[in-house]
Protein backbone atom coordinates (compact mmCIF):
# COMPACT_ATOMS: atom_id res chain seq x y z
CA UNK A 1 0.00 0.00 0.00
CA UNK A 2 1.52 3.77 -0.99
CA UNK A 3 0.25 6.72 -0.93
CA UNK A 4 0.75 8.89 -3.94
CA UNK A 5 -0.19 12.13 -5.32
CA UNK A 6 -1.20 10.81 -8.83
CA UNK A 7 -2.93 13.36 -11.43
CA UNK A 8 -6.11 13.16 -12.61
CA UNK A 9 -5.73 12.03 -16.07
CA UNK A 10 -4.16 8.94 -15.15
CA UNK A 11 -7.38 7.86 -13.12
CA UNK A 12 -9.87 6.36 -15.00
CA UNK A 13 -13.15 4.81 -12.97
CA UNK A 14 -13.71 0.41 -12.64
CA UNK A 15 -16.07 -0.49 -15.58
CA UNK A 16 -18.19 -2.57 -12.58
CA UNK A 17 -18.05 0.66 -10.48
CA UNK A 18 -22.22 0.36 -8.94
CA UNK A 19 -22.09 2.77 -6.17
CA UNK A 20 -24.49 6.17 -7.42
CA UNK A 21 -24.31 9.18 -4.85
CA UNK A 22 -27.45 11.24 -5.34
CA UNK A 23 -26.84 14.56 -6.57
CA UNK A 24 -27.59 17.00 -3.40
CA UNK A 25 -25.22 14.23 -1.57
CA UNK A 26 -22.77 15.21 -4.36
CA UNK A 27 -22.84 19.01 -4.25
CA UNK A 28 -22.20 18.95 -0.91
CA UNK A 29 -19.22 16.55 -1.16
CA UNK A 30 -18.11 19.54 -3.53
CA UNK A 31 -18.67 22.60 -1.22
CA UNK A 32 -16.60 20.40 1.34
CA UNK A 33 -13.32 19.95 -0.64
CA UNK A 34 -13.78 23.35 -1.91
CA UNK A 35 -14.41 24.87 1.30
CA UNK A 36 -11.84 22.89 3.20
CA UNK A 37 -9.58 20.61 0.08
CA UNK A 38 -9.48 17.61 2.46
CA UNK A 39 -10.69 14.60 1.27
CA UNK A 40 -10.24 10.85 1.78
CA UNK A 41 -7.50 9.31 -0.48
CA UNK A 42 -8.79 7.74 -2.96
CA UNK A 43 -8.22 3.81 -3.26
CA UNK A 44 -6.68 2.87 -6.81
CA UNK A 45 -4.60 -0.35 -8.18
CA UNK A 46 -1.60 0.06 -10.98
CA UNK A 47 -2.78 -0.75 -14.13
CA UNK A 48 -0.57 -1.92 -17.16
CA UNK A 49 2.54 0.11 -16.35
CA UNK A 50 6.26 -0.71 -17.39
CA UNK A 51 7.62 -0.44 -14.19
CA UNK A 52 7.37 -3.93 -12.61
CA UNK A 53 9.02 -3.90 -9.15
CA UNK A 54 10.12 0.11 -10.03
CA UNK A 55 9.71 2.78 -7.59
CA UNK A 56 5.77 4.15 -7.77
CA UNK A 57 6.67 7.19 -6.13
CA UNK A 58 9.11 7.96 -9.15
CA UNK A 59 6.14 7.71 -11.56
CA UNK A 60 3.40 9.96 -10.54
CA UNK A 61 3.59 12.27 -13.27
CA UNK A 62 4.15 9.69 -16.38
CA UNK A 63 0.85 9.29 -17.82
CA UNK A 64 1.97 6.31 -19.19
CA UNK A 65 0.85 4.86 -15.71
CA UNK A 66 -2.86 4.51 -15.46
CA UNK A 67 -4.90 3.84 -12.67
CA UNK A 68 -7.91 1.81 -11.56
CA UNK A 69 -10.39 3.19 -9.12
CA UNK A 70 -11.34 0.91 -6.49
CA UNK A 71 -12.87 3.57 -4.01
CA UNK A 72 -13.59 7.29 -4.66
CA UNK A 73 -15.08 7.68 -7.83
CA UNK A 74 -17.29 10.70 -6.94
CA UNK A 75 -14.35 12.43 -5.48
CA UNK A 76 -11.87 12.02 -8.33
CA UNK A 77 -15.51 13.31 -10.24
CA UNK A 78 -15.27 16.50 -7.75
CA UNK A 79 -11.84 16.68 -8.26
CA UNK A 80 -11.71 17.20 -12.00
CA UNK A 81 -15.43 19.68 -11.81
CA UNK A 82 -13.02 22.14 -9.31
CA UNK A 83 -10.18 22.01 -11.60
CA UNK A 84 -8.01 20.23 -9.72
CA UNK A 85 -4.99 18.09 -11.84
CA UNK A 86 -3.96 15.47 -9.09
CA UNK A 87 -5.75 13.37 -6.11
CA UNK A 88 -4.44 11.70 -2.98
CA UNK A 89 -4.58 8.02 -3.81
CA UNK A 90 -4.02 4.83 -1.59
CA UNK A 91 -2.18 2.39 -4.50
CA UNK A 92 -3.12 -1.32 -3.72
CA UNK A 93 -1.23 -4.28 -5.52
CA UNK A 94 -4.43 -6.66 -6.38
CA UNK A 95 -5.36 -8.59 -8.69
CA UNK A 96 -8.79 -8.65 -10.83
CA UNK A 97 -10.83 -11.06 -8.64
CA UNK A 98 -9.57 -8.33 -5.40
CA UNK A 99 -10.53 -6.14 -7.14
CA UNK A 100 -13.55 -6.61 -7.61
CA UNK A 101 -14.34 -8.17 -3.92
CA UNK A 102 -12.92 -4.58 -3.28
CA UNK A 103 -15.54 -3.04 -5.04
CA UNK A 104 -18.42 -4.53 -4.08
CA UNK A 105 -17.37 -4.02 -0.02
CA UNK A 106 -15.48 -0.59 0.56
CA UNK A 107 -18.15 1.13 -0.92
CA UNK A 108 -21.05 -0.58 1.36
CA UNK A 109 -19.27 -1.38 4.43
CA UNK A 110 -20.43 1.46 6.55
CA UNK A 111 -21.78 2.21 10.07
CA UNK A 112 -25.00 3.79 11.60
CA UNK A 113 -25.38 6.66 13.62
CA UNK A 114 -26.53 6.09 17.14
CA UNK A 115 -29.67 9.22 16.78
CA UNK A 116 -28.57 10.79 20.09
CA UNK A 117 -24.85 10.85 19.90
CA UNK A 118 -25.30 12.18 16.21
CA UNK A 119 -27.80 14.58 17.84
CA UNK A 120 -25.31 15.39 20.51
CA UNK A 121 -22.34 16.16 17.60
CA UNK A 122 -24.67 17.96 15.46
CA UNK A 123 -25.71 20.27 18.55
CA UNK A 124 -22.24 20.98 19.09
CA UNK A 125 -21.88 22.66 15.95
CA UNK A 126 -24.97 23.95 15.85
CA UNK A 127 -23.06 27.02 18.37
CA UNK A 128 -22.88 30.15 16.28
CA UNK A 129 -24.64 28.08 12.86
CA UNK A 130 -28.35 28.00 11.78
CA UNK A 131 -30.06 25.09 10.59
CA UNK A 132 -29.96 26.25 7.39
CA UNK A 133 -26.50 26.64 7.59
CA UNK A 134 -25.21 23.42 9.05
CA UNK A 135 -27.63 21.79 6.15
CA UNK A 136 -25.23 23.13 3.61
CA UNK A 137 -22.08 21.45 5.75
CA UNK A 138 -24.17 18.08 6.55
CA UNK A 139 -25.83 15.41 4.66
CA UNK A 140 -28.66 15.75 6.39
CA UNK A 141 -31.44 18.47 4.98
CA UNK A 142 -32.59 21.10 7.02
CA UNK A 143 -35.19 19.17 8.34
CA UNK A 144 -33.62 16.62 9.32
CA UNK A 145 -31.48 18.96 11.48
CA UNK A 146 -33.84 20.40 13.14
CA UNK A 147 -35.19 17.16 14.44
CA UNK A 148 -31.44 16.45 15.63
CA UNK A 149 -31.28 19.66 17.15
CA UNK A 150 -34.81 18.67 19.24
CA UNK A 151 -33.37 15.59 20.14
CA UNK A 152 -30.22 17.03 21.73
CA UNK A 153 -32.53 19.00 24.03
CA UNK A 154 -32.62 17.71 27.61
CA UNK A 155 -36.02 15.74 27.94
CA UNK A 156 -38.60 18.10 30.23
CA UNK A 157 -39.03 17.84 33.87
CA UNK A 158 -41.52 15.62 34.95
CA UNK A 159 -44.32 16.82 36.21
CA UNK A 160 -45.46 16.65 39.95
CA UNK A 161 -48.54 14.80 41.52
CA UNK A 162 -50.05 18.48 42.14
CA UNK A 163 -49.53 19.17 39.08
CA UNK A 164 -50.33 15.89 36.68
CA UNK A 165 -53.90 15.82 39.40
CA UNK A 166 -56.08 17.57 37.54
CA UNK A 167 -55.16 15.74 34.34
CA UNK A 168 -57.96 14.28 32.45
CA UNK A 169 -58.02 10.81 31.94
CA UNK A 170 -59.95 9.83 28.44
CA UNK A 171 -62.03 6.78 28.57
CA UNK A 172 -63.75 5.07 26.13
CA UNK A 173 -66.92 2.69 26.07
CA UNK A 174 -69.09 1.21 23.84
CA UNK A 175 -72.49 1.36 25.45
CA UNK A 176 -76.19 0.02 24.92
CA UNK A 177 -78.78 1.61 25.30
CA UNK A 178 -79.53 0.29 28.45
CA UNK A 179 -76.32 1.05 29.91
CA UNK A 180 -76.23 4.85 28.46
CA UNK A 181 -79.48 5.78 30.01
CA UNK A 182 -77.87 4.85 33.01
CA UNK A 183 -74.90 7.04 32.61
CA UNK A 184 -77.21 9.59 32.34
CA UNK A 185 -78.96 9.05 35.38
CA UNK A 186 -75.82 8.28 37.26
CA UNK A 187 -74.20 12.08 35.73
CA UNK A 188 -77.79 14.16 36.22
CA UNK A 189 -77.14 13.15 40.23
CA UNK A 190 -73.94 13.70 40.81
CA UNK A 191 -73.82 17.11 38.77
CA UNK A 192 -76.68 18.30 41.08
CA UNK A 193 -75.13 21.49 42.77
CA UNK A 194 -73.84 20.15 46.33
CA UNK A 195 -74.06 23.73 47.73
CA UNK A 196 -77.35 23.36 47.85
CA UNK A 197 -79.18 21.36 50.86
CA UNK A 198 -81.14 18.17 48.62
CA UNK A 199 -84.29 16.64 49.71
CA UNK A 200 -83.67 13.58 52.01
CA UNK A 201 -85.69 11.89 49.14
CA UNK A 202 -83.27 12.28 46.30
CA UNK A 203 -80.38 10.86 48.48
CA UNK A 204 -81.44 6.99 47.67
CA UNK A 205 -82.13 7.72 44.48
CA UNK A 206 -78.67 9.63 43.72
CA UNK A 207 -76.77 6.60 46.05
CA UNK A 208 -78.72 3.91 44.39
CA UNK A 209 -77.74 5.36 40.19
CA UNK A 210 -73.87 5.81 41.71
CA UNK A 211 -74.37 1.82 42.99
CA UNK A 212 -75.42 0.69 39.91
CA UNK A 213 -73.13 2.69 37.75
CA UNK A 214 -70.22 1.02 39.64
CA UNK A 215 -71.23 -2.36 39.24
CA UNK A 216 -72.14 -1.99 35.86
CA UNK A 217 -68.47 -0.74 35.33
CA UNK A 218 -67.21 -3.64 37.49
CA UNK A 219 -68.82 -6.43 35.71
CA UNK A 220 -67.50 -4.68 32.34
CA UNK A 221 -63.71 -4.93 33.59
CA UNK A 222 -64.32 -8.54 34.53
CA UNK A 223 -63.67 -7.37 38.29
CA UNK A 224 -67.17 -8.58 39.55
Amino acid sequence: MTLLWIPLEALQPHPENSNRMPPHLMEKLKAHIERTGLYEPLVVRPMGHDAAGGDLKSEISDLRCRYQILNGHHRAEVLRGLGHTRARCDVWEVDDDEARLLLATLNRLEGRDDPSARARLVARLAKGRTAEELARLLPEPPDAVERLLRLAQPPPEPLTPEAMAPIARPMTFFLADEQYALIREALREVTRDAGEPQPAATRPKRADALERLALWYLESRGLR
